[in-house]
């Protein structure tokens, strides 16, 4: 009997001895963002009769934007990358996908596709993006620059081509001041922002570019 309390003792400092060891505080769940289209389609009793297709190659991005996590920048040179803040899917598939979207509701009359199409799809122009600046700054502002040109059906020659720099505050309600969701947010404005010139632009080129 003596031998049954003696271990019963021992098993009992050992499993308190090991829940001291032990942290009970709770590890962080990661949390994962999309970028989604805020451009609503116009509302038309009929959609105009199809035009020629806007064409959307892969935006491209710095190489420091294409990690899983959300970047942000903390200061001059410094960034700032959140272990549980990470993108549901690539950062450039959803940047093209999105500008794609928006463009799409923009431009009634030329049905939107993305890279890559058939071969005997000519589209009416190809959209390309190259962005160099994409996020949250340590101003704490969201800021977007790079440049995009139209491009024909075929051939390298531009159409159209403009610099672009765009700038949103983080939207002055987040739940609980988070700038994460903030910040996700005011990017996909900016996109937004990016398709509305876009879209102007094509509208203005000649229709003899269809041929």
């Amino acid at each position: 009997m003596r031998t049954r309390l003696v271990v019963a003792a021992g098993t009992a400092a050992m499993v308190v001895g090991l829940a001291g060891c032990v942290s009970l505080k709770r590890t962080p769940e990661a949390r994962f963002f999309v970028l989604r289209s805020l451009v609503e389609p116009p509302e038309a009793a009929v959609r105009p009769e199809p035009a020629g297709l806007v064409g959307v190659l892969p935006v491209r991005l710095p190489g420091h934007l294409e990690r899983p996590q959300v970047v942000t920048w903390a200061g001059p040179g410094e960034l700032r990358i959140d272990e549980y803040l990470r993108w549901a899917e690539p950062i450039d598939t959803g940047v093209t996908r999105t500008l794609a979207e928006n463009l799409d509701a923009l431009l009634p009359a030329h049905p939107v596709i993305r890279s890559p199409w058939p071969a005997a799809v000519v589209p009416f122009c190809r959209v390309r993006v190259d962005l160099y600046v994409f996020g949250l700054q340590e101003s704490g502002e969201v800021r977007l620059e790079g440049q995009w040109l139209l491009l024909p059906g075929k051939g390298e020659r531009p159409l159209a081509h403009r610099s672009t720099s765009l700038r949103r505050a983080l939207p002055a309600a987040t739940s609980g001041g988070d700038a994460a969701t903030g910040g996700v947010e005011a990017m996909s404005a900016l996109l937004a922002d990016l398709a509305k010139e876009i879209a102007a632009a094509v509208e203005t080129l000649p229709a003899e570019e269809e041929k």
